[in-house]
C-alpha cells in the first residue's frame, strides 16, 4: 500500500496516510491519528468490488 490521501472525519482536513501509521484493528478495519487535529480516527476496508484492496473513501 502506497501513500493514500483521505479525509479526516472529526476535522475534515486531508491527512496524507503511509503504511507504516496505519494500525490494522482487525480485518475490517484500520486505525490511525490524525496529524492535524491529533484525533485517533477509524476507516473500514471495502471487501467486495473494484476498490476491495483499499480503504472505503465516504463518498
Amino acid at each position: 500500500m502506497a501513500t493514500q490521501v483521505r479525509t479526516c472525519p472529526k476535522c475534515s482536513r486531508l491527512m496524507w496516510v503511509k503504511e507504516e501509521e496505519i494500525e490494522q484493528q482487525d480485518e475490517n478495519t484500520i486505525r490511525l491519528k490524525c496529524p492535524h487535529c491529533h484525533e485517533t480516527v477509524r476507516f473500514k476496508l471495502v471487501s467486495e468490488g473494484s476498490n476491495a484492496t483499499g480503504p472505503k473513501m465516504g463518498h
